[in-house]
């Protein structure tokens, strides 16, 4: 987290590729686990449509039933990709291995991106995920998968898809399956005033124009859910990066607030000397793992059907 600590800048376009080559050595003795462990499937018709699973190792102990957690990349709607090209190769696969390891079944999906696959399509394939979940034959989750207890972290623009399912799509509430979501670093409404211009094409690129990004955004979404939907909603959590940009800390604070207006008690996590893309980089590395603890705390808490409670929560 050193080198993290140095740079001074917040804009997510000028930390990007500081930030992987911090990290990326950091990461190179988990190359066994992450490469060993993972399995690939398809969920879909198109080449997007694949996810890697990573299960939680044989020596993990700590639950006889693991639950599920299924992690959403960022990208800006345009980019982003499960298994990267080196350098940082190893990146999101650490993910799922640090999940795996706290005994979460940890998948990966790709997802169709903007500008060819517009709104709502990244919401659209992660309810594919999920319907996989539930239909996948047991050599791919394993006889051990509690496939009834299903958790979301969404990073940045997969925090929006993940968002934009569950305020959308009262048949996944429905079901009872997902147990709680865990919102890092995603915008909930775009305020094209004070949002960078590489941010507010990658936005435009996905909505098709600035007014149905509005009018699609998970805010506008949730303000027009029924009450019904609302009381359907699993917990949420909000984490912010102490070094993302100021739109999105000052986004993601009056969220919460909105979101409490509707008797959604929401905690907002902070992740302490992290910029925007490092939380991911950092896993598996022993730095900056703190944030990941604290999620891990969580959807344990709420698996075990008892209150959560999150230290770095304010």
């Amino acid at each position: 987290m050193e080198v993290i600590a140095q740079l001074q800048e917040t804009s997510i376009y000028n930390v990007l590729f500081p930030t992987i080559y911090a990290f990326t050595p950091l990461l190179e003795p988990m190359r066994t686990e992450i490469t060993g462990a993972r399995k690939t499937f398809k969920y879909g018709e198109t080449e997007c449509h694949q996810l890697d699973v990573y299960p939680p190792p044989p020596a993990y102990t700590g639950t006889t039933k693991h639950p599920l957690l299924v992690f959403i990349y960022g990208g800006n709607f345009t980019t982003g990709k499960r298994t990267r090209s080196a350098p940082a190769d190893l990146v999101y696969g650490n993910v799922g291995c640090y999940f795996a390891f706290h005994g979460f079944i940890t998948i990966i999906p790709d997802y169709r991106l903007a500008p060819e696959t517009p709104y709502p399509g990244g919401a659209e394939d992660l309810r594919a995920v999920l319907e996989w979940t539930a239909s996948a034959a047991g050599n791919a989750l394993g006889p051990a998968a509690d496939r009834e207890k299903i958790f979301l972290l969404g990073h940045s623009a997969g925090g929006v898809h993940v968002m934009t399912m569950l305020f959308r799509e009262p048949t996944i509430l429905a079901s009872g399956r997902v147990k709680g979501a865990f919102i890092a670093s995603a915008p909930t409404y775009y305020d094209f005033d004070v949002i960078d211009e590489p941010t507010a094409r990658g936005v435009e690129a996905y909505y098709g124009a600035r007014t149905a990004a509005v009018e699609g955004s998970p805010l506008t979404l949730f303000r027009a859910a029924s009450e019904g939907m609302i009381r359907a909603l699993p917990p949420l959590a909000l984490l912010t990066c102490e070094r993302d940009p100021e739109y999105m800390r000052v986004n993601l604070a009056e969220s919460r607030r909105m979101l409490e207006e509707r008797g959604i008690k929401v905690p907002l996590i902070v992740a302490k000397g992290h910029n925007h893309v490092s939380i991911t980089f950092a896993l598996g590395t022993g730095q900056g793992e703190e944030w990941a603890e604290d999620a891990v705390r969580w959807m344990r808490a709420l698996h075990q059907e008892k209150t959560p409670w999150l230290r770095s929560a304010l």
